[in-house]
């Protein structure tokens, strides 16, 4: 492996490997067209590329209208490696395990409360417990990418406002039981990365994430963008209410102290006085038309709606998604939020639900493996939803 991470520093391998992984079943003269590279230094680099694991060829191509040979096609040797992804939040973990083109090996929710003193057992034990069992292969675990609900900077947890991981430096910790690449990102901005990785259309995307609190991940020129420091898509500390509620970042009346999915909870039991409640409740309460709990939506999504057009006025991009539990249970509040800025100049502006939800930080965590161990700048699924939905 790293006999070929030397050569795949080359410029020409680099746009070559792009290509096969972003298109797969793409032919040598595709490539050539697709990368302005001569056909013989394209043939050498895969050839390079075939002999180290990296990609294989799956047979002859379509003819074309010209006739002559048919082309072989050549793809991402996708069982060469494989990549684990975990998201971390307050009161639980999940994993994703998979092959190099994204297809899922395994996956996993465990509903538990998570913190300094545990979190680097959750996560051992899982790696440890799938390298027992898995087939041998040309590159094994190719990295760990672990997804945090807090700002993230150079692979440092910089504040986690429901938890404590700031106490700790992970990377390290972890270092001292598995002996892999480990990468730790922003949940939102691996959100982002996991919705350009399915979106093919699009360069300029916003991933809002609403969960335990609010965050931005933001794609600009196909491209993340962390900002200076780590915290540019921290919307939800941006000031929803001047002299509102208190939010651990310091500050008052921030954005996710009335859009993130506990601050709803929270609300919703101050409603009902019963502290006990939970999501399930509230969504029973809101399909039982109870009128305080849907006056209650309703101003979420006028809350969440402004909190919109702050982050379309500031980024401009081609479109956001939206992760959130609430709107996955009750989609016809992406209508409202719709309406809401069809009365400003965002008249028409599209606004999606995103389809991935809870495993949204898994896959851009894999494409975050992927990019690190290929060294290619974009990563691309060309991956049955429906499957992936299933999962």
């Amino acid at each position: 492996m790293l006999r070929m991470k030397s050569n795949i520093r080359e410029n020409n391998s680099v746009l070559v490997l792009t290509e096969i992984t972003n298109h797969p079943e793409i032919s040598r003269t595709k490539i050539s067209e697709m990368t302005g590279l001569n056909k013989a230094t394209v043939s050498e680099i895969v050839r390079k590329l075939i002999e180290d694991d990296y990609v294989i060829e799956i047979g002859p191509g379509n003819s074309t209208k010209s006739g002559g040979r048919r082309p072989i096609l050549l793809t991402v040797n996708k069982k060469a490696g494989v990549s684990i992804s975990f998201d971390v939040r307050y009161d639980r973990i999940s994993y994703l395990i998979t092959y190099l083109d994204g297809e899922k090996i395994d996956y996993e929710i465990k509903e538990t409360n998570i913190n300094k003193d545990n979190v680097v057992a959750h996560i051992t034990t899982v790696v440890d417990a799938f390298r027992s069992k898995m087939n041998k292969s040309p590159f094994g675990i190719i990295g760990v990418t672990i997804s945090v609900h807090g700002v993230v900077d150079k692979n440092l947890i910089k504040f986690t406002p429901y938890f404590d991981l700031d106490k700790i430096d992970l990377i390290e910790e972890l270092k001292k039981s598995i002996d892999l690449p480990i990468h730790i990102e922003n949940e939102a901005n691996l959100s982002a990365l996991a919705e350009a990785a399915f979106d093919t259309e699009h360069q300029n995307i916003i991933s809002l994430s609403a969960h335990t609190g609010v965050g931005a991940g933001i794609i600009l020129d196909g491209q993340l963008y962390r900002g200076y420091n780590g915290r540019s898509g921290e919307v939800g500390h941006t000031v929803l209410y001047p002299d509102g509620l208190n939010c651990p970042c310091g500050n008052h009346g921030c954005l996710e102290q009335y859009c993130s999915t506990k601050a709803i909870i929270r609300n919703f039991q101050q409603l009902k006085n019963d502290k006990s409640l939970n999501f399930d409740n509230l969504l029973e309460a809101y399909r039982q038309k109870d009128a305080d709990t849907q006056n209650m939506i309703q101003k979420f999504t006028k809350d969440l709606g402004i909190g919109l057009m702050n982050i379309i006025g500031n980024y401009d991009p081609e479109i956001v998604y939206i992760n959130a539990e609430i709107l996955e249970e009750i989609p016809e509040l992406i209508g409202l939020l719709q309406n809401s800025l069809n009365s400003t100049i965002y008249k028409n502006f599209p606004i999606r639900q995103s389809k991935l939800g809870h495993k949204a930080s898994l896959y851009g965590a894999t494409v975050y493996n992927l990019k690190e161990f290929l060294n290619v700048d974009n990563v691309g699924f060309n991956l049955d939803m429906e499957k992936v939905l299933e999962i």
